[in-house]
């Protein structure tokens, strides 16, 4: 299983909360199913109606859980003696793409 989070709409007349399900604030913008795989924990898998400002965090969750993935997957390069020159190449590729 690879991380994944998938935003969608949704008939805001039927079967939607009035308020998000994650802050329990704001009323909710999107449908989301957020999926995270760490190798020390069991699968997680999130879905809900959330808001606009929690979607952004949603977005962070993700980031943080891939970043964590990442740098396991480099230590465990490096501790093999792999060039990890192309690996840092690829991943300061996608950090400019995302922003961070």
């Amino acid at each position: 299983m690879h991380n994944s989070l998938h935003f969608t709409t949704f008939d805001p007349l039927r079967d939607a909360p009035e308020f998000c399900q994650l802050c329990q604030s704001r009323p909710p913008v999107f449908h989301f199913e957020l999926s995270t795989e760490n190798p020390s924990e069991e699968p997680s898998r999130r879905k809900g109606f959330c808001c606009d400002v929690c979607a952004k965090r949603l977005v962070k969750t993700l980031e943080r859980t891939e970043s964590k993935q990442w740098s396991a997957e480099e230590a465990a390069l490096a501790a093999e003696d792999f060039d990890i020159a192309e690996f840092h190449q690829r991943l300061e590729s996608l950090r400019a793409v995302v922003g961070s």
